[in-house]
């Protein structure tokens, strides 16, 4: 998009519409009325979904969450090595456990 927010999308929406109706009035398409609508409605319902999907890439997460996320996970991070040491007698073990699920949540 430049400055004129020129949308490609839209304008190719409107020039496939128009070239569906032109030919329509010249007789070049000889479609039944139910059949056209259902052609307008789907395309009607692309241009939806793809604005939907530009509404949920461009909606920034907020930083409220975010930040108790990252404090959360360093209060895991911080405190997780100690409850394993306490909670699991092997020397093995315990890191292991400490590892997967510190590992699983941050991923």
């Amino acid at each position: 998009r430049d400055e004129l927010h020129f949308d490609r999308v839209e304008v190719i929406l409107d020039l496939l519409q128009t070239i569906i109706v032109v030919n329509l009035d010249n007789g070049i398409l000889r479609v039944p009325p139910p059949i056209l609508s259902r052609v307008f409605q789907t395309l009607s319902r692309g241009f939806v979904n793809l604005l939907n999907a530009q509404k949920i890439a461009v909606t920034r997460f907020p930083f409220p969450f975010a930040h108790l996320i990252a404090t959360l996970m360093l209060a895991i991070t911080a405190v997780t090595p100690f409850y394993m040491a306490a909670i699991v007698d092997s020397k093995f073990w315990a890191p292991l456990f400490t590892f997967i699920p510190i590992f699983g949540m941050a991923s």
